[in-house]
């Protein structure tokens, strides 16, 4: 697999055992998920693909390269809202559409990622090392719990906190989520692991050193 990582926001390839070596020498340690823990498109490229293929069938058309447009867009930046909204108009299709898209999305049931790649065992190991871990974590806590569960890591985590899109206030990089783990972080030493900007202005937002780290599957060959 192909991991990616850095505090100063170059890219090149590391080793999870390397990653442990970055982080393993303070008593707690927060995450984030998607992008961090297991590659994203292991859930997004065959949840938007389900959503392409209602769009097809509902609306009787082709749609074709809809499915790679949606890849793109997302993979461009996923942080940035109105993705079905944006595809919809540049394919024609009506906009009221949206929110049942978005649904669909969300609802994917992601059996893929019960066999994805992950930091799934490299997080085992910080535990058995009495490194304490929490999660936060931008997404509807429904999605993000039923990711976890796929994944093997609902009882990883000491705390899990999600941040939901329907309160922008909560959103990384806002530092609401700090607030939720005020008592569990005390005055400890503590390490933010993330793979983005809106993660590393988190980390700063919370005053903590952040890790950058991008996991890659090697189903995808880069």
């Amino acid at each position: 697999m192909a991991l990616l990582a850095g505090t100063d926001g170059r890219r090149f390839a590391v080793t999870p055992a390397q990653l442990l070596q970055q982080i393993g020498d303070v008593p707690r340690v927060v995450f984030d998920l998607d992008g961090t823990i297991y590659d994203t498109r292991d859930f997004e490229r065959p949840a938007l693909a389900a959503v392409a293929a209602w769009l097809r069938e509902v609306s009787s058309q082709p749609l074709e390269g809809l499915v790679q447009a949606l890849w793109q867009r997302r993979e461009t930046d996923r942080h940035k809202p109105g993705l079905f909204d944006d595809l919809l108009a540049r394919y024609g299709l009506p906009q009221s559409w949206g929110a049942e898209c978005a649904r669909r999305f969300h609802d994917y049931p992601a059996p893929e990622l019960e066999q994805a790649q992950s930091l799934r065992r490299q997080l085992g190991e910080l535990r058995a090392a009495q490194i304490r871990l929490a999660l936060v974590s931008n997404g509807y806590e429904r999605l993000q719990q039923r990711k976890l569960t796929l994944l093997g890591l609902r009882d990883m985590f000491e705390v899990c906190i999600f941040c939901d899109p329907r309160r922008p206030q909560q959103l990384k990089p806002a530092p609401w989520a700090w607030s939720q783990l005020a008592d569990w972080r005390a005055a400890l030493p503590l390490r933010y692991v993330g793979d983005d900007p809106v993660d590393a202005d988190f980390a700063l937002a919370g005053g903590v050193p952040f890790v950058r780290f991008c996991f890659r599957s090697s189903v995808y060959g880069d």
